[in-house]
């Protein structure tokens, strides 16, 4: 395993190499604290995989599309529906497993898992459903899974795709009971990305889903866009570099860790894990951790990686390494010392999390103190532009316009299901680095 590590005032960054292929770099929202003052800093768990490929060679998949059928679905949403699904099968390969689910008032297997061995039939198969009935959806994710147990292979990405336009109204339909089932089938290796199409469906028990699998969540208004979503799925699941991703992080005595922003993982005492279920190549994902430094020791953290290396024939990899800091008397120099780059980011990840307090408060019809949340929010946003690199800025500027919008569609009374879908998916994706 190769290491390196670069030191300027405090420890700044740590590249660690498991393997060649999933990167690990800590950095501090600042390189100096201030000696002999109780205070808190910021550290980006930054994580990132090279853009590379294994010779043509690419890990199988294990795929359950799971498609709701109720009535709602009729006309061009099916139908998009099932063109798209077609035409991910035109691209599965014959070592790929699939099958398909379909749901309304209950759920039925109408391609059993299987290898892909004649595309025609299978097409032929998606192309006759028809809609009618109400929606079972946790029946049909159960079912999914249970089509991906049976050939379930940790050499494979073992995958559901759920798709539904409506309210979940047979079976299990809370957000907290698709969570629980969405940690479940992660626990088990099964990650399950939702797709909501139109404005009608429950974006919170999609959404919440989809995170606690660590998979994907789109928000589809135009059913035309279908084809292309299922597209994007496939090709980050052909593209997968590393998987089963564990970060574990410790903090010493003397540090109180504050836990991760937008994240809901608990440290237990001075310890917390994460787990991701992928990373594709060239893909970019962090976490902030938040924590209180109550004396001046130097160590911080101590963080460990864990993951299997798929461009490296599917071997365990592990890298460790400890962040430290350095301390100063000067106030000022404590201050020049801030990473803008960090800086702009936690606020960036900050954005999500006023987007969702948000929410919360429109729910409750609340909406001039959303509004009001989101407007603080631009503000703190703004204040990081001047100084944060260019790639940042430009994310910087469409959230301060999206808090604009927002907010300008809450104080006037104009937030409807639509907005409120488009706020969370953008708070999901930035929460979750997708």
């Amino acid at each position: 395993m190769k290491r390196t590590l670069c030191m300027f005032g405090l420890l700044t960054a740590a590249n660690l190499f498991g393997g060649q292929t999933l990167n690990l770099k800590l950095v501090p929202e600042r390189e100096l604290l201030v000696r002999n003052r109780p205070q808190e800093i910021v550290i980006k768990i930054d994580l990132s995989t090279i853009t590379g490929q294994r010779d043509g060679h690419r890990t199988p998949l294990n795929l359950a599309v799971v498609l709701d059928r109720s009535g709602s679905m009729a006309g061009a949403k099916l139908e998009k529906a099932k063109q798209a699904a077609m035409l991910l099968v035109d691209r599965l390969a014959p070592d790929d497993v699939f099958s398909f689910i379909v749901y309304s008032d209950d759920a039925r297997v109408l391609v059993p898992a299987q290898r892909v061995d004649d595309k025609d039939a299978l097409k032929e198969k998606i192309r006759r459903i028809d809609a009618d009935g109400s929606t079972a959806l946790y029946a049909g994710v159960k079912r999914g899974a249970s089509e991906i147990d049976e050939y379930f292979s940790n050499k494979r990405i073992n995958r559901v795709i759920l798709l539904s336009d409506g309210l979940a109204n047979i079976g299990p339909s809370s957000p907290r009971e698709l969570r629980r089932l969405g940690r479940d089938l992660a626990a088990h290796g099964i990650s399950v990305t939702t797709i909501g199409v139109g404005d009608d469906y429950n974006e919170d028990l999609m959404a919440g889903l989809a995170e606690s699998s660590d998979a994907n969540y789109y928000y589809v208004k135009d059913t035309e866009k279908l084809p292309e979503i299922f597209a994007k799925e496939l090709g980050e699941l052909l593209a997968v570099a590393a998987r089963d991703v564990r970060i574990e992080v410790v903090c010493p005595d003397g540090v109180t860790p504050l836990g991760f922003i937008g994240r809901t993982e608990k440290f237990e005492g001075q310890k917390a894990t994460v787990n991701l279920s992928q990373f594709t190549a060239g893909q970019d994902r962090y976490l902030m951790m938040r924590c209180r430094i109550n004396g001046d020791q130097p160590e911080v953290a101590r963080v460990r990686l864990d993951y299997i290396d798929e461009l490296a024939n599917g071997t365990s990899q592990s890298a460790n390494d400890v962040l430290k800091v350095r301390f100063t008397a000067d106030e000022k120099v404590a201050d020049k010392s801030v990473n803008t780059a960090v800086f702009a980011e936690k606020e960036l990840m900050l954005t999500a999390v006023a987007k969702d307090q948000a929410m919360e408060e429109a729910d409750a019809g609340n909406y001039k103190k959303a509004a009001s949340i989101l407007t603080a929010q631009k503000v703190e946003l703004s204040q990081s532009y001047a100084a944060a690199p260019a790639a940042v800025q430009s994310q910087i500027r469409s959230e301060t316009n999206n808090l604009d919008d927002f907010a300008g569609q809450l104080n006037a009374g104009s937030y409807g299901g639509g907005t409120r879908k488009l706020m969370q998916s953008q708070s999901y994706n930035t929460r979750n680095s997708k």
